[in-house]
């Protein structure tokens, strides 16, 4: 055993009853929900299609002559000849003039109400919805860094409870919310501490359990996950109107807070503190459930001995990732890696909210279906071909199909490229070879950094992961407004880098892993290609 702690585990059983329950209610149970309340803002944001309000046809003529006398017309990247959403003319009829809509008719065909068509945020207001999402990322950001620190200094339980009533908190305003500047404060405040829920719960998992329970423990977070965007989905597609929308999945995480004195504290950090005592109590909890119990001479040698724990890399702090050339080289790889495929991942949601030509709730539900098999894809080839090939092949994917999505926003001529089914395809398809990505940068997470910077690694990822889902909401405001084609260019260029990025890394698959900051400087170079086992 490599200590104390990991004596005391085994005897008390780091794969039992009580770890099994704890993942089924937190890692499953928790991501269902967690993940409505997380997501819920992407579709109450969504802008609905929309146009100048214009009196009712009184005159015997086509409804497409009487647009023609109030509204100017422009053409689209097709040629197709396209009513102004945003201006009217002045004299009807009389000259070219034009102003601003009045007033806004918008599509009720699949949204009753939204944020944005609440508030008539439409035509010069439509920024007001990127900067929402934007302002939203940037306090993940902030929240990731705080929230790090925080569970490694107040522990994980606290980190818990603190970050479930912020994000129920944020909703709250939200909901009664009728500024933007309120609006975004309650998103700030949401967004926060927004991945600390399910990351405490996991980080707990994980040290309460066997190395092999741990993808277990990741599997069940993905599959609730999944299975709580597809029950959001279904729930806007029945309610229809953004505050009870966001209110019904809000709602249903209230229990998990409540419930959450009953929640443990992490045994091994509590043990790591020094909070010996603290430590054999929840031992002991887990070995009642498990039918097991703590050996006396191991208990004593808990309550008597302090962790040898060194401080060096705490010192460095994320600096230490870029010590070295190698692991330099390896960090700022990886850092690009979480920037592309969070503003693949975070544009593909948006766009599957509004970017349809059918039913946006069933897009949404089939793509996020998509991400399981996507995982199991992602984890089955990178154990064949290793973690470079398949990451680069997930990337090349990801890239052919938004070149696909970009040359059928011009196309007009072939019905069957442009039809729904082969427009939900490629967009189902592209969710897959992202979730792909995910995994296999996931692994690369944890297989390049050294055990003792392993946590700063995946902190610091998760701050530039925000960075690349601030970036998203403009991206789409930029094919909203100048050219829907725009998105998926830059997205095309962005996934090229990702394959390279993931060629230039390097492979992990059966290598023996760096344990120290020198391993992990030294893993890659030329000088130390006998990694390999």
């Amino acid at each position: 055993m490599n200590s104390i702690y990991d004596r005391a585990l085994n005897e008390v059983g780091p794969n039992g009853g009580f770890q099994k329950k704890f993942d089924w209610f937190y890692n499953f149970l928790l991501a269902i929900f967690w993940g409505m309340t997380y997501m819920n803002i992407y579709f109450a944001l969504v802008i609905t299609p929309y146009g100048c309000e214009i009196p009712n046809n009184k005159e015997n003529i086509s409804e497409y002559s009487w647009k023609m006398k109030y509204l100017p017309i422009s053409n689209d990247t097709s040629g197709k000849i396209l009513f102004d959403n945003c201006k009217v003319f002045v004299k009807p009829g009389e000259n070219n003039l034009t102003k601003a809509c009045d007033s806004y008719r918008y599509d009720k065909t699949w949204y009753e109400t939204t944020i944005p068509s609440s508030n008539n945020w439409v035509c010069e207001e439509e920024i007001k919805v990127a900067h929402i999402m934007s302002y939203s990322k940037f306090g993940e950001i902030a929240g990731s860094i705080f929230f790090g620190w925080f569970g490694d200094i107040y522990g994980r339980r606290l980190t818990y409870i603190i970050s479930m009533a912020l994000i129920i908190f944020g909703r709250v305003i939200t909901i009664l919310s009728s500024t933007f500047i309120l609006i975004v404060i309650g998103c700030i405040i949401a967004w926060f501490p927004s991945w600390s829920v399910v990351q405490s719960a996991t980080v707990i998992s994980m040290e309460i359990s066997s190395p092999e329970r741990r993808s277990t423990t990741a599997t069940l977070r993905c599959i609730g996950y999944s299975i709580g965007m597809c029950i959001m989905s279904l729930i806007y597609w029945w309610l229809r109107e953004w505050k009870t929308f966001m209110l019904v999945t809000t709602v249903p995480v209230i229990p998990f807070l409540i419930m959450s004195w009953k929640m443990i504290e992490s045994p091994r950090w509590l043990w790591v503190q020094g909070k010996s005592k603290d430590c054999v109590k929840e031992l002991k909890v887990i070995a009642k459930i498990n039918k097991l119990r703590l050996n006396s001479e191991t208990e004593k040698e808990i309550l008597n001995t302090s962790p040898k724990v060194s401080t060096t890399n705490q010192q460095l702090g994320l600096l230490a990732l870029f010590s070295g050339w190698r692991l330099s080289v390896n960090t700022s790889l990886q850092l690009y890696l979480w920037i592309s495929v969070s503003l693949n991942y975070n544009t593909l949601l948006m766009r599957s909210g509004e970017k349809t030509d059918g039913n946006p709730f069933l897009e949404f539900i089939w793509q996020s279906l998509a991400e399981m098999p996507g995982t199991l894809v992602g984890a089955w080839l990178s154990e064949r071909i290793g973690r470079r090939y398949t990451g680069s092949v997930a990337y090349t994917l990801t890239a052919f199909l938004w070149m696909t999505i970009g040359l059928r926003e011009s196309a007009n001529s072939n019905e069957v490229f442009r039809s729904e089914l082969v427009g939900t395809a490629m967009v189902v398809i592209n969710r897959l070879a992202t979730s792909s990505s995910y995994y296999i940068l996931y692994l690369f997470n944890m297989e390049l950094y050294p055990t003792c910077l392993r946590q700063s690694g995946m902190s610091l990822g998760n701050v530039l992961s925000s960075c690349g889902g601030a970036i998203a909401p403009y991206l789409m405001y930029l094919g909203r407004n100048i050219d829907p084609r725009l998105p998926c260019i830059i997205l095309v260029i962005v996934s090229i880098g990702g394959v390279i990025s993931c060629l230039l890394l390097p492979e992990t698959l059966n290598a023996k892993l760096p344990e120290t900051l020198q391993d992990a400087q030294e893993f890659g170079s030329r000088k130390n290609r006998s990694h390999v086992v």
